[in-house]
């Protein structure tokens, strides 16, 4: 198994894009990229250029996939305009029709909309199966011991209850209209050979009853080597899913950490230790060859004290794993060395090509 870091945040674009090779299989896992947030610490011009180098990685590395995931449908981690990422390809998603909040039920829409269109299929629909939706908190119990307002978690369960009925009344989209091409994966284990793609069910996107809705994570084994790939689950902030990763065991570890550059509003105190902690038995406890941990964690300049006790465990950047410093680092030797502007012109001078960044999906998501 080899495996390919494309795009981190720590590059300077929000991303978390891998490839991964085996004999059977060329696997691009979440080809997207989006525009670093406002209060990250370049100017502007400068974050559009880390987008577009970004972009042309994916493209790079797209050409050599087989097979691509779609974890979930924030533009950092699946990019509609850009369907050539998906052109002849396997595609394997999170499924469009449950476990999704409502922004992400109508990105996947659109996106299966236009990729039939492309690829001369039809969009077909069909009626919701019967089926029970249990709470989901209800099943981690790790996190029921974990120092959580139970107040919080009341309110937010009212969130999971209205999407149980957008769930409940539909239209779905019809996995079997796409001919083998697309799969829904959740839950499912795909087999190629020597190889296979295991996919966890959908797990929170951050804090119980999340906002954002829900991912998967993805495991891929072959010749007795595992990689663990761990999406936004920002820490992660639930027990259960660290003490999963840490029993996986796995060679290679691929981990967003803890939003650190969210303390405030979008991320209590409370919350952020538990991520913390999280991370650092998660980290840890897999004792992986390889961990990259960053993403969400690396928005901010003082990552890596935060997560210190995850760093120690042996775990690198993205930019690291690829031979860089972490942009933040370099942003910040550039402004002490009083060469930022310079290194803006030479930027300016490669010309880049600006038409890969549509403006549709210049946000923070």
């Amino acid at each position: 198994m080899r495996i390919r870091p494309v795009w981190f945040d720590s590059l300077g674009a929000k991303s978390m894009c891998v490839l991964v090779r085996t004999p059977d299989i060329s696997l691009l896992i979440d080809p997207g990229a989006a525009i670093m947030q406002p209060r990250y610490p370049a100017p502007e011009e400068l974050k559009l250029y880390y987008l577009g180098l970004a972009i042309q990685a994916i493209l790079q590395a797209a050409e050599e996939a087989t097979h691509i995931v779609v974890t979930h449908y924030h533009y950092d981690h699946f990019r509609p305009d850009h369907l050539e990422f998906f052109s002849r390809k396997t595609i394997w998603i999170k499924d469009p029709n449950r476990w999704i909040n409502h922004s992400q039920w109508e990105r996947a829409r659109a996106f299966l909309d236009t990729l039939v269109k492309v690829e001369g299929l039809e969009l077909q629909e069909r009626l919701p199966e019967e089926e029970d939706y249990p709470d989901p908190v209800e099943q981690l119990p790790l996190a029921a011991r974990a120092k959580r307002r139970e107040d919080l978690l009341s309110k937010w369960q009212k969130r999971f209850l209205n999407l149980v009925k957008l769930w409940q009344k539909g239209p779905w989209v019809d996995e079997s209209g796409f001919k083998g091409r697309l799969a829904f994966a959740d839950g499912r284990t795909f087999t190629l050979g020597e190889t296979t793609v295991r996919f966890t069910k959908a797990l929170f996107h951050g804090i119980e009853y999340a906002g954002p809705g829900w991912v998967l994570a993805v495991v891929v084994e072959h010749g007795g080597t595992k990689l663990l790939y761990s999406p936004d689950l920002q820490g992660p902030i639930i027990e259960n899913y660290a003490s999963w990763i840490a029993a996986e065991h796995p060679d290679a570890l691929v981990l967003d950490g803890p939003a650190t550059y969210l303390l405030g509003p979008l991320q209590s105190k409370q919350n952020l230790e538990r991520a913390l902690k999280n991370c650092t038995q998660a980290v840890c406890g897999a004792g992986a060859r390889l961990t990259i941990l960053d993403h969400h964690l690396t928005r901010e300049p003082h990552f890596r004290g935060k997560a210190a006790e995850a760093f120690a465990c042996g775990a690198i950047t993205g930019a690291e794993a690829m031979g860089k410093g972490p942009l933040t680092d370099r942003l910040a030797r550039w402004k002490e060395e009083e060469i930022l502007e310079e290194v803006l012109t030479q930027a300016r001078a490669r010309e880049l090509d600006l038409d890969l960044l549509s403006e549709r999906y210049l946000d923070y998501d």
